[in-house]
């Protein structure tokens, strides 16, 4: 059954994943954005290319805090295994449509078809050794063998920026099925101070009352008799 949110998905990893997102994120944008400045190009192919740059940053951020990886096929990127799902930084080009863009590529999408590693169990389960303690801790066993070989769940993290600015950070959990990845849970999970504020400038509303039609008169012309 595919997790309803990235916080169901992750568990009790949520919020601390979270926030490393973000870090990574934030940190890895204005690397990018100093190196498309110092270029001086109009184009932003160069800056377009931060996505693999994104995917090892956060498989050596998690991998620092002791979480295992997946590598995926066939190009051989690895994202971080969370509470038995994988988290997947993607920078969102440009207007892309997510739910079709992402299913563009066969590296992206052996991630929806990556199991649950037999690793996550440890040596004494793989060897019979170590017995359960407890009830509790025979319920746990039970579970994980049960997950055992399944199909681990997606959280993808969306990244929406620009040379000028980094714009907002979004996560969902991403199912794919009928040929189109769907989104669960979806939440903005960092947003711009500046583009939350341009917005509210730019957006007038007209939720109470009703708006004031601009006042037009006609205007005369002179005009030049003819001769």
């Amino acid at each position: 059954m595919v997790p309803s949110s990235p916080f169901e998905a992750l568990g009790a990893y949520a919020a601390d994943a979270r926030d490393l997102v973000i870090e990574v994120v934030q940190a890895r944008h204005a690397l990018a954005a100093d190196a498309h400045e110092a270029a001086g190009t109009r184009y932003t192919f160069g800056f377009g290319g931060q996505w693999r740059d994104l995917l090892e940053d956060t498989y050596e951020a998690f991998k620092d805090r002791g979480f295992q990886a997946h590598r995926l096929v066939p190009a051989g990127y690895r994202l971080p295994i969370v509470n038995g799902g994988l988290v997947f930084v993607w920078r969102v080009p440009g207007a892309a449509d997510v739910e079709s863009g992402f299913a563009t590529s066969k590296t992206r999408m052996s991630g929806f078809f990556a199991r649950r590693p037999v690793e996550m169990f440890g040596q004494s389960f793989i060897e019979g050794g170590e017995e359960t303690r407890n009830a509790s801790e025979q319920d746990e066993l039970e579970r994980m063998i049960l997950a055992a070989g399944e199909f681990m769940p997606v959280v993808l993290v969306m990244v929406h920026s620009t040379p000028r600015s980094l714009n907002a950070i979004d996560w969902a959990v991403a199912e794919y099925t009928g040929g189109t990845v769907h989104l669960h849970g979806e939440e903005t999970i960092w947003k711009s101070e500046f583009v939350a504020a341009s917005a509210a400038d730019d957006v007038e509303s007209f939720d109470s009352g009703s708006p004031v039609a601009p006042s037009l008169e006609p205007q005369t012309q002179d005009r030049t008799p003819d001769a």
